[in-house]
Formats: structure tokens, C-alpha cells, sequence
């Protein structure tokens, strides 16, 4: 999956059940497990606000992160 400022932009549009659904499946298929955080709905702000505020430098990083796993588990890694 590419993560790129467009693709955040198309997450800002879902409402948010959509957004939540959509995070936790990202992240589910990525080896990452979101069960600790607790994100309820009423969060759902301050992840906006977050997207809203990611710098490239940081979307650059997830993105060869999410790359990495993607890599690490076509090689039969976790």
C-alpha cells in the first residue's frame, strides 16, 4: 500500500467509523497492533487533527516502514 499525502487526504473524507475501520485494517495487515491504544470514536479528532499535521519527513518514514513489513513477510518474516 502507498501512503503518500493523497491517500491521507481520501482518509480525511471518510467519516469516522469509516476512518477507524480503515486504520485498524492498515494497520492489522502491517503486523501492527493497535489493541493497547484504545482509540475510540470520540478520538477520532485528534487522529484527523494528526493526519491533517503528518510532515513529509514522517509519511516518508511510515511508508518505508510499511514497506519493510510488506518486504519482511514475502520472505516468510513477521
Amino acid at each position: 500500500m502507498q501512503i503518500d499525502r493523497a491517500t491521507l487526504e481520501r482518509l480525511l473524507t471518510l467519516n469516522d467509523g469509516q476512518l477507524k475501520f480503515i486504520i485498524g485494517k492498515i494497520a492489522g495487515e502491517n503486523g501492527i497492533d493497535l489493541s493497547g491504544l484504545n482509540v475510540n470514536l470520540g478520538d477520532m479528532s485528534s487522529v484527523r487533527n494528526a493526519i491533517r499535521n503528518i510532515s513529509d519527513r514522517d509519511l516518508a518514514a511510515i511508508s518505508a516502514q510499511i514497506e519493510a513489513a510488506q518486504n519482511s513477510r514475502r520472505r516468510g518474516g513477521r
